[in-house]
């Protein structure tokens, strides 16, 4: 059986080349729809489908109830997960405006690649899987820039 080509951020046009702080927090919400056992082709049509659906922040998820955000994924066909997955989106997202502001400010404020893979497993139901999948796609120039 052939090996399916793993979806990066180019396939999804986010350019982490530059360190921008849409297009880290981008690959970030990817990377949590990554992080469960799901196919990530309907891991990448759900990002697609909540960013058309204005998700382009994580105070976004702050301003939608559990079921709405629920069936916004199950839409996407992220079905299997919907109610774990829109959980975490919820905690996920507060705690890092919380913790960091944002995406950016939690990227660009760690102090190498480790600290942000530690930042990342601190939040609830980031494990390592997600962590690397973020961590190891950004350019290293993007860490620490604060």
């Amino acid at each position: 059986m052939a090996d399916r080509k793993r979806i990066g951020p180019k396939d999804l046009e986010i350019d982490l080349s530059e360190g921008e702080p849409q297009q880290l927090y981008r690959w970030f919400l990817v990377c949590l729809l990554f992080g469960r056992p799901i196919q990530q082709e309907i891991a990448a049509e759900a990002y697609r489908h909540l960013i058309d659906e204005g998700f382009n922040s994580p105070e976004k998820f702050d301003d939608i109830e559990r079921e709405p955000l629920r069936k916004l994924l199950d839409e996407a066909r992220y079905a299997r997960y919907d109610y774990a997955a829109a959980d975490q989106l919820h905690e996920v997202m507060a705690r890092v405006v919380d913790d960091y502001s944002s995406v950016d400010q939690m990227v660009k404020g760690a102090d190498s690649s480790d600290e942000l893979r530690k930042r990342l497993m601190a939040l609830k139901g980031v494990g390592e899987k997600t962590a690397g999948i973020y961590v190891d796609a950004l350019p290293e120039r993007c860490i620490g820039t604060l």
